[in-house]
């Protein structure tokens, strides 16, 4: 009987709880793509593959959203990336060079956070996208798809740990999330809003070491939007900062074509080592990026894009990206793509071809390669 009573008990603080959780939702994208890529081995020799996550990042995550009364509501969001070609989960940040992609894995490694919203804004603290994130990456070329080699999210975000080191929350690797965060996005107001967002680094005596501070201001009409965006971060022994500038703005010129561009200006001011290119004081970064996508019809999408990146500062270098890609719509979930890219270094040095960001292979004497997809993309 003792049994009985505890279980119903039990039960009963389940069945409450849920009755108190106004929605709580699990969703995901599963991207795969079947991938060749040709000047990746010192004789020129290509290399086929089928990677995860090519049209957008493959993910899973659990949000929910409780109403409180009076407008506030509580919510939460655990997101976390899916290697979907291997079944691996998480990803790694802390890393600080070239092969290293991070020392620590987290589950939920795109997204960790609780917060409270309300006619106020939203306020959220855990791991939070950086503010560039959330607004200059909604006008990016291609809609933030190919994640691995898009030089939006690898510099203007700063998610190379080769290029950035060990600045931020995470003390290396990805900075496009920071830890121990908190953030406020405001209410827009006839179309405009803005948003802070601060991370603790943590250290004992020393407050300011490994942080990260940022603000963002966008304006949109439901259709077409402008951003900019700041973010400044130390790193673990505050002998260096890392300061980035983004802004990026997308038109719909008419019904069938929408236009996108981008800019992006980050500099490490300070003397830091990061691999493979030793001291990065004075390491500037800037991309430019531009697309357009044509609506052929409610199903059919073309893009094409183009990205100039330019390194100065330490050592010269530059690349560009052109990109063609098309995307078929079987339904609201369910996406085919395919896309073609070609990649142009200013020289085979690793300086330049580095900055390809893998489409061109390092150390192989090619400052020029091609990198080609076919892929599925269906979210639930």
């Amino acid at each position: 009987m003792k049994k009985s009573v505890l279980a119903l008990a039990v039960l009963g603080m389940f069945a409450s709880a849920a009755q108190a959780q106004s929605s709580v939702t699990l969703y995901g994208i599963i991207d795969a793509a079947a991938v060749y890529n040709t000047n990746q081995a010192a004789n020129g020799g290509g290399k086929f593959s089928v990677d995860a996550g090519q049209l957008l990042t493959s993910r899973w995550g659990i949000k929910g959203s409780e109403d409180l009364g009076g407008g506030l509501k509580a919510n939460f969001n655990l997101e976390g990336t899916l290697a979907n070609d291997t079944g691996a989960a998480g990803a790694g940040f802390g890393g600080n060079s070239f092969t290293q992609a991070g020392n620590n894995t987290s589950l939920f490694d795109r997204l960790s956070w609780v917060g409270i919203s309300g006619d106020f804004g939203a306020v959220t603290l855990g791991r939070n996208n950086i503010l560039g994130v959330d607004s200059v990456g909604l006008a990016d070329p291609m809609s933030l798809a190919h994640a691995g080699t898009n030089p939006n999210i690898m510099f203007s975000g700063m998610n190379s740990g080769g290029f950035y080191g060990g600045f931020g929350t995470n003390q290396g690797g990805s900075a496009l999330r920071q830890n121990n965060s908190i953030k406020y996005v405001s209410p827009l107001v006839s179309g405009f809003g803005g948003a802070l967002m601060y991370g603790f680094g943590e250290k004992a005596g020393d407050n300011s070491a490994s942080s990260y501070a940022g603000l963002s201001g966008f304006f949109t009409d439901g259709t077409n939007g402008a951003a900019i965006a700041y973010a400044k971060m130390k790193d673990v022994s505050n002998a260096a900062t890392l300061t980035s500038w983004a802004a990026g703005a997308k038109y719909k010129v008419i019904p069938t074509l929408a236009l996108r561009g981008t800019y992006s200006h980050s500099v490490v001011d300070g003397n830091i080592v990061i691999a493979p290119f030793g001291n990065a004081n004075n390491r500037k970064i800037a991309v430019i990026g531009l697309g357009a996508d044509y609506f052929v019809s409610d199903q059919i999408t073309l893009t094409g894009a183009y990205y100039n990146t330019k390194r100065s500062g330490d050592f010269e270098g530059k690349a560009d990206q052109y990109i063609a890609l098309a995307k078929y719509a079987f339904s609201k979930r369910t996406t085919a793509y395919a896309s073609v890219t070609y990649a142009k270094a200013g020289s085979a040095a690793i300086q330049d071809t580095s900055l390809a960001l893998g489409i061109i292979g390092v150390n192989t004497g090619s400052s020029r390669a091609g990198r080609t997809a076919v892929g599925l993309l269906h979210a639930f």
